[in-house]
C-alpha cells in the first residue's frame, strides 16, 4: 500500500510504502532504465544521495528509501538491528519492483545490501558496497572506537533540541578520530552548511537506532543479534557482480585493506575501487563524487 506524499525537485517524487509493520518513505527518479536502489548510512535519510542523484537518474530507475526510524520512515522501538532493516528492504523489492536490482549501499545501507544478496540472490543484479565495514572476525571490534560518537549523537537526540541548537551542540562536540590520540572538535572536520544537513538529519531519527550500536561497544549480549546474518558466511553466498569502494583509511574511511582482502578472496565477482580524495562519505558530503559517480557508471554500464 502506497500514497504519494509530495514532489521534490522534479525528477523525484516522495511516496510511502507500508511493509506490514513499518511505513517507510522514499524517493522515486523516471523510470529511466534498471531498478537502483539507494540505501542511506546509520543516522542519515534518502537526501545523502542528492549529489549523484541527476546523473544516475539518466541511467537507472532510482528507489531511495528512509530506513526505519531515520528521515521521513516510521519509527518501531527497540527493532533497529540490521536484520530490521534487511527485511523491510526485502519486502520493498518484493512488493514494488518487478525484476532484480542494482543495490548500492553506504556505510550501514552497504551493509545491509551484503545482506539481502546473500539471502534473496533471485532479487539483486548486482551490488556496490560504499566504505561499509566488511564481514571479518573481530569487526565488533573495530567499531567500539566510535562508541563515544554514537552515543553522544544518541544523546543530543534524545535532548530533543531544535536544529538550530543541534548545530551549535553539534559545533562543540568533541570527536575522538580511531587511531588518533587527538580530540577534535566536530564542528572543525564539517563546514558549517553540512552541520545543517547533519542536525536536520538527527532531528528526524528515533535515537533508539543508535542504541544496538552503543551496546555492541559496551560488550552488551546484542552484540550477536547485531551481527546475525553478517558473517563471512554472506559474502560466500553471493554470486553476483559487487563492486568495493573504498574511502581512503588516513580520511576517515571505514572500510579496510585488510577487510577487502578478505572479501575479494570470497567473491567470485569483485572489483575494488578506492576513492583517494575522499573519506568515509566518498565525497557525498562534500559533493566532490566525480570519482564516486565514475566508478558506480562504469559498474553500472558493465552489467
Amino acid at each position: 500500500m502506497e500514497s504519494t506524499r509530495f514532489m521534490v525537485p522534479k525528477m523525484l517524487v516522495e511516496k510511502t510504502f507500508d511493509t506490514g509493520e513499518v511505513e517507510i518513505n522514499y524517493a522515486e527518479g523516471p523510470p529511466s532504465g534498471p531498478p537502483l536502489l539507494l540505501l542511506h548510512g546509520l543516522t542519515e535519510r534518502w537526501q545523502r544521495f542528492l549529489p549523484i542523484m541527476p546523473a544516475l537518474s539518466m541511467r537507472c530507475h532510482i528507489y531511495a528509501p528512509d530506513f526505519r526510524g531515520h528521515g521521513r520512515s516510521g519509527r518501531v522501538s527497540g527493532r533497529y538491528l540490521l536484520g530490521d532493516y534487511a527485511a523491510d528492504t526485502t519486502v520493498f523489492l518484493g512488493e514494488k519492483l518487478t525484476e532484480p536490482a542494482i543495490l548500492f549501499g553506504h556505510s550501514l545501507g552497504g551493509v545491509v545490501a551484503i545482506m539481502i544478496a546473500a539471502r534473496r540472490p533471485e532479487m539483486v543484479r548486482a551490488v556496490v558496497v560504499g566504505d561499509s565495514p566488511l564481514p571479518i572476525a573481530g569487526l565488533h571490534e573495530q567499531l567500539k572506537d566510535y562508541r563515544s560518537f554514537w552515543a553522544g549523537w544518541r544523546d543530543l537526540v534524545e535532548s530533543g533540541l531544535s536544529v538550530k541548537e543541534l548545530v551549535k551542540a553539534l559545533t562543540d562536540m568533541p570527536l575522538s578520530i580511531p587511531g588518533q590520540d587527538e580530540v577534535v572538535r566536530y564542528g572543525d572536520t564539517v563546514d558549517a552548511v553540512s552541520l545543517l544537513f547533519v542536525a536536520k538529519c538527527l532531528s528526524l531519527l528515533d535515537p533508539d537506532t543508535l542504541t544496538p550500536f552503543v551496546e555492541m561497544c559496551d560488550g552488551h549480549d546484542r552484540v550477536l543479534a547485531l551481527f546475525e546474518g553478517y558473517e563471512d558466511e554472506a559474502l560466500l553466498a553471493i554470486s553476483c557482480p559487487v563492486l568495493l569502494l573504498q574511502g581512503n583509511v588516513a580520511l576517515g574511511g571505514l572500510m579496510t585493506d585488510r577487510q577487502v582482502e578478505n572479501a575479494l578472496s570470497m567473491l567470485p565477482d569483485a572489483s575494488h575501487v578506492v576513492i583517494e580524495h575522499a573519506g568515509h562519505d566518498l565525497g557525498l558530503g562534500t559533493w566532490n563524487v566525480a570519482p564516486l559517480l565514475q566508478a558506480l557508471s562504469n559498474f553500472i554500464e558493465s552489467l
